[in-house]
This record gives structure tokens, sequence and C-alpha cells, in this order.
């Protein structure tokens, strides 16, 4: 694989009929002669967006230390037509949670807490009635095995920035199970909300400022946070849905952002800065020098269901190991995902919340593209 960054000079134009279903366009002009791969990259993300009638889109592939394709398609908003880069900010929504689990390894590696923890001695304040709470550990809350309920509503259009917000969330509820810790995988976004607060207790600091220094900024994230309200105005891309009985793309008027959902959903970030983490984050995995912690990360975590790791979830790519979590909430989905053995890695992110198989639909193609050409 060429390490090597490609360069393309690309002009987008993007002909959208007042947020009407017509199909994507997009115009070319091309500065220098794009090899045989990235034409096919192209025509499987255009054909997507076309398919989808998608807004706006950015991808990132990396390879070993490289970043050696990133590229957008389309436009932030479709009330402004502002062409969408590689720079441009999406919310990532449940790809946080692999920054969230990331973080709680920094805290296992520097001995502040262990994976056999129980959540109740580490918040002793807690409110519940159901007994069986006190079985939780957080290996349960990373694996999504901890038998809590789920958050039903996200309440965005609260937009809460308070440093308090977080702990008065989660000191607020009465922890409720619906099975025993340990006996079932049900996905929990609830789980990782509480486990941003106990990096908090630890840390003696916010979970974005812990998150932030200790992973954003030492992986070369510099125009991510958590905090929404933190994002320059001019990155921000707005979100899109579609009415389901008229078929029409609209813009939403709320951006998916209140502090309590942090840990689990709130990470705001571009297709770039998303490249930068996957270089980082196998950088560690694969030192020769000193095993990683996070390596550990990565295993299947509980029998009965095989697909789950310590926050990555995994997955098969052309008989290859995959790692890597999906993302979704109102006005965005997005899709990461890593092939270890081969050291690449691939990230999707974009602004409408409506079929969202576009996901694997254009990444594992576009996978499958590399490894077909690395085994060559």
């Amino acid at each position: 694989m060429n390490k090597t960054v490609l360069f393309a000079i690309i002009v987008f134009q993007l002909f959208l009929q007042s947020c009407s279903n017509q199909p994507f366009r997009q115009d070319l002009e091309i500065g220098q002669s794009l090899n045989n791969l990235d034409k096919k990259i192209d025509l499987i993300v255009i054909d997507k967006m076309n398919q989808y009638n998608i807004p706006g889109l950015a991808i990132g592939l990396i390879s070993y230390d490289s970043i050696f394709y990133t590229k957008a398609y389309g436009v932030k908003s479709i009330k402004s037509a502002n062409p969408v880069t590689e720079n441009s900010v999406f919310h990532a929504a449940s790809i946080s949670k692999l920054f969230t689990a990331v973080a709680v390894m920094n805290l296992v590696e520097q001995n502040k807490i262990s994976l056999n923890h129980k959540l109740i001695d580490l918040i002793p304040e807690l409110k519940y009635d159901d007994l069986r709470v006190k079985d939780i550990t957080i290996k349960n809350l990373l694996n999504h095995t901890s038998g809590l309920t789920d958050i039903n509503k996200y309440h965005w259009d609260n937009n809460n920035q308070s440093e308090s917000s977080l702990e008065e969330f989660v000191l607020g509820l009465n922890l409720k199970l619906n099975s025993k810790p340990s006996s079932a995988y049900k996905y929990n976004n609830l789980a990782y909300n509480i486990l941003g607060y106990i990096i908090e207790k630890l840390s003696a600091t916010t979970f974005e400022d812990f998150v932030k220094e200790e992973i954003l900024d030492n992986s070369g994230m510099y125009n991510s946070d958590f905090r929404y309200f933190k994002i320059l105005d001019t990155l921000k891309t707005s979100p899109h849905s579609r009415n389901r009985l008229t078929k029409v793309i609209y813009q939403r008027k709320i951006y998916p952002y209140t502090r309590e959902h942090a840990p689990s959903s709130t990470l705001n970030t571009s297709s770039a800065d998303l490249s930068n983490w996957m270089i980082w984050f196998m950088k560690n995995i694969n030192n020769s020098e000193r095993k990683s912690i996070y390596s550990s990360m990565l295993e299947p975590s509980f029998d009965s269901y095989p697909y789950i790791g310590l926050g990555f979830q995994l997955y098969t790519i052309n008989s290859k190991k995959a790692i890597g979590h999906y993302g979704g909430d109102k006005g965005y989905r997005s899709y990461l995902v890593m092939i270890p053995e081969e050291n690449i890695g691939l990230v999707l992110l974009a602004n409408c919340d409506y079929d969202e198989d576009f996901r694997q639909e254009i990444l594992h193609p576009i996978a499958k593209l590399l490894l077909s050409k690395m085994s060559k």
C-alpha cells in the first residue's frame, strides 16, 4: 500500500431544489489524473449519495502512519450549500463510546481503577432499589452487560452546558435493571454516561477536559471536542432528516447536544481528525516494544455475544478481523472501522439520519478494495 498522501483538486457543486428528492449531482474539475482506486472510491460514494440523497458526507482512509485518502462530498447545510470539507465537524454519536472506553482504560493503566471494580464502590451515592445493582462492574458497563434500563429520551433541546450537568444527571437517577449483570448483552447508552461520571470522579476534572487532554490532543484531533459550544462556527455542519410521508429532506432546528450525554454520544469531530486518531490508536496496539492495554479492548468480552469487546464492536470483513463502532442520532450517521491486521482504517461521517445502511454500503466495498490492493 502506498503510504503517501494522495492529493486531488476537486471542486464540488450540489444542486438540490428546496430540499426535494432530486438526485445528487456532482461536477468534478480534476487538476491531476486520479488513479484507478480513487475513481472506484468516488463511484461508490457518489452512487450511494445519489441513491439515498445524502446532503453531506466525508470519508477518511488511513494506512499505517499515513492518511492516504480523505475527501468530502456535498454540503454542510441544504440551506446554505456551503461545501463539506475533510475538516468539517459532524456529530459522531456513538463513536463517542470508543473514546470513553479508551479513557477508562487509561485509568486502568494508571491503577486508579480495575475492570472488576464494583460500580457502587466507585459511586456509593447512587440511588437504586434493585439490589442487583451491587453486582455491576466496570467491565459490565463497557461491554453492555450491566442489565441497566437504558435512556428513553435524550432531550437534546436542553442544551445543558454546565460543568455539573453529568454529575446531576447520574446522581439524579434511580437505577433499574432489566436483567442480572453479566447475564445478557443489551446495548446501553446510560452505562457510558455513568462511565463518564466515574472518569470525572477519578480524574478530578471534567469528563471533556480529561478526554481532550489524554486522547484528542495527543492524537492530533485539534478541531474536535465533546462540547459542541467549543466548536468553531466555520467548521459546523447541520443535521438533516426526511419527512416520512412526503420524503422531503429538511434541516433540523436542534443540533443533538446536551452535556449530560457527552460520554455516550456527543463527540463533535471531522473525518480528518478521526483519521489521525485511528493512526494513533493503531500505533499503540501495534507497538512492538510494549503491549498496549488497548489490545485487551479488541477481544470478545462476553461469551454469549462474541461481537463486543470493551467498547469496540467486532466485525469481519473479507475474513479479516475488524473493529470499530457505528453512530447515529437525530440528523447524523457515522461509522468507523479498522482492520488492525492490515493496518488500515476507514471512517465516514454524514449529516443525515435516514436509510442508515449507506454507511456499510460505502465503507465495506472500499475496505474490500483496499484489502484486494494489498494482497497483490
